[in-house]
């Protein structure tokens, strides 16, 4: 008996298409689960008297418990040292401000600074009438001419 290659191929497809279909999707099982609607919503079980008592304790553990500090800040030694950073700036003065073509320029401890140079560490900002404005490490700070009495 002779067979016909199309013939064959079909058959070997559909052999495949049901044994995919029985062991891998479920089959009849799946069928049968969505066959039979179920009789009740599943029920909620109340917390036996055990977990209660769990869940008694723990409340009265974090209702004893007291923060020493904000856990949102940053750590006391890396604000000392911040402080510290702050209180060890040089004491700067302030002579004269002088403006001229380019813009102005102030005399800062012997020193001729513009808009944009440092002087101590600290750079100018801005310099104003009176004033020069300094910043380091994102702090600022102003410093105004003082009268030589």
């Amino acid at each position: 008996m002779k067979v016909n290659k199309y013939v064959l191929i079909g058959l070997a497809t559909a052999v495949l298409i049901v044994f995919y279909a029985l062991f891998f999707t479920g089959g009849k099982k799946k069928m049968e689960l969505l066959a039979a609607p179920p009789s009740e919503p599943p029920r909620i079980m109340a917390p036996s008297g055990d977990v209660r008592a769990k869940e008694a304790r723990v409340q009265a553990v974090q209702e004893t418990v007291k923060w020493d500090r904000d856990p949102f800040t940053l750590p006391s030694f890396l604000m000392t040292e911040k402080k510290a950073a702050e209180k060890q700036r040089v004491p700067l003065k302030l002579f004269a401000i002088m403006e001229g073509s380019r813009g102005r320029v102030a005399i800062i401890d012997n020193d001729v600074v513009g808009k944009g140079d440092t002087v101590a560490g600290e750079r100018v900002v801005d310099i104003g009438k009176n004033t020069v404005t300094l910043i380091q490490d994102g702090s600022t700070r102003v410093i105004t001419i003082q009268d030589a009495r």
